[in-house]
């Protein structure tokens, strides 16, 4: 076990991260910041249950941008000090309008720093934000360096980093750091279990979104017949297989998966690392997908009250979590037989729900699509697009970078985008959408053409 956060944070991060302790210390009241999506969620609540343990007064809400409209309005609030986490490196102009002092927690790769904030983002000191450190996992820092209590927040920060993918093929960096950390202090512990829901078998599979099983998910007669084949009982719980019918299952359904071209970590987390969060009574990897089906269909408030701790909130999630995960196997279900449309260096699909698009694209793209392009998400508003974009490590490695890509062709249209190199959205001029694509497309092709010996 760590002696202190010294041990396992760089000096560099740390001396920021104290910066905005000594802010917070000097208030009586917080305005909380965090973007919509469950990364930003989770740290919006844990840093609302740190200043509450901190006997500070808070008012925790999210967004999904960090616009001219919403620094308007928290200016009007009178606030003392305002905490934008899992956003705010990418607005960074937008910030240092704020009237009052502000913390900005992110992990998005940053476009400048800036002396007029305290700035905490690993990605400023060469830690990568797209795989080792999250917006919760940052935002967790500020809370652990208030109060070292603040380590029984490891589930929520968990939930946070895994609703950001960066579990995928194990934790790594800050991450691994902090949660191997949590693991040693009994805060956390750790089990392996083959990645499906619990419930009886045939449902598992037919409601299985991660993994995406082609044929499967979506389908319980699908689910039903691969199980009459392998003699399994299908109303048996999960939980309950016994270890040779649970080895012929996993078995089968990694040969599924290699067969439906699914990227190799894919296949790898089909048996994967549960997470217990004592404190927060729940699997981490459970509570972000209760928070992402909130957060995505509209529940933003109910997203951060399962990350506050409140037990209630579980039993209105649950009818919310099926009918999110129904509405994205709908979409995979749809891309599955119809397929996307292509370009030369990337493939894209239209959805009605901007806030399912990249849980989609990123699905898809890693079980089923091809993977040598990136695929794009796209869903015509009133006014404008909004645009969802997922790549693999393996196009990022050939120097893939979507937030650049975005970012350029939204603005030579009037709009804006960027992200990170392998997750990246853009919002763009109605009407806009073919050149959009091909500016994207010519962008793409440069980034992933062969570099001279």
């Amino acid at each position: 076990m760590a002696a202190s956060l010294a041990d396992l944070v760089p000096d560099v991060i740390l001396e920021r991260v104290r910066k905005g302790v000594a802010l917070v210390d000097r208030v009586r009241r917080v305005r909380i910041l965090g973007h919509y999506d469950p990364d930003g969620t989770a740290a919006a609540a844990l840093l609302a249950r740190a200043m509450l343990r901190a006997g500070k007064a808070f008012h925790a809400s999210t967004s999904t941008v960090l616009d001219a409209d919403l620094v308007e309005r928290v200016n009007a609030e009178g606030d003392e000090l305002v905490l934008v986490s899992d956003m705010g490196s990418g607005q960074l102009d937008r910030v240092e309008q704020i009237a009052c002092p502000a913390i900005v927690l992110d992990h998005h790769k940053p476009l400048r720093d800036s002396e007029a904030v305290v700035h905490v983002n690993p990605a400023l000191h060469g830690i990568d934000g797209t795989r080792e450190a999250c917006g919760a996992t940052t935002s967790w820092l500020l809370a652990l360096a208030m109060d070292e209590r603040n380590w029984d927040l490891a589930g929520v920060a968990m939930a946070g980093a895994i609703g950001d993918m960066q579990h995928v093929g194990g934790f790594s960096g800050l991450n691994k750091a902090l949660f191997d950390e949590a693991v040693a202090r009994k805060v956390l512990t750790r089990e392996r279990a083959l990645a499906l829901v619990t419930a009886p078998v045939d449902e598992a599979l037919a409601r299985s979104v991660t993994p995406y099983f082609v044929g499967i998910s979506g389908r319980v007669d699908g689910a039903r017949k691969l199980l009459a084949e392998l003699k399994i009982d299908p109303q048996v719980p999960l939980n309950e297989l016994v270890p040779e019918e649970r080895r012929r299952l996993t078995s089968v359904l990694a040969a599924q998966l290699l067969k439906q071209g699914a990227d190799a970590e894919a296949v790898e987390g089909l048996v994967k690392e549960k997470v217990w969060s004592a404190a927060d009574g729940v699997y981490a990897d459970e509570l972000s997908a209760y928070v992402d089906g909130c957060v995505r269909l509209g529940h933003e408030g109910l997203g951060l009250s399962l990350c506050l701790g409140d037990k209630e909130a579980f039993s209105r999630a649950e009818d919310i979590r099926k009918r999110f995960d129904d509405r994205l196997l709908a979409y995979l279900l749809k891309l599955e037989t119809e397929g996307p449309f292509t370009k030369k260096h990337l493939q894209f699909f239209y959805t009605d729900e901007a806030t399912l698009a990249g849980s989609v694209a990123g699905i898809a793209m890693r079980y089923f699509l091809d993977q040598a392009k990136p695929t794009l998400g796209l869903s015509t508003m009133e006014k404008n697009t909004k645009v969802s974009a997922r790549a693999t490590k393996g196009l990022v490695a050939k120097g893939l970078d979507l937030a650049a890509a975005l970012r350029d062709a939204a603005a030579e249209l009037g709009g804006d985008g960027g992200g990170h190199n392998i997750a990246s959205g853009a919002t763009i001029p109605k009407g806009t959408e073919e050149k959009f694509l091909a500016l994207v497309d010519e962008t793409v092709g440069r980034q992933l053409a062969p570099k001279p010996a």
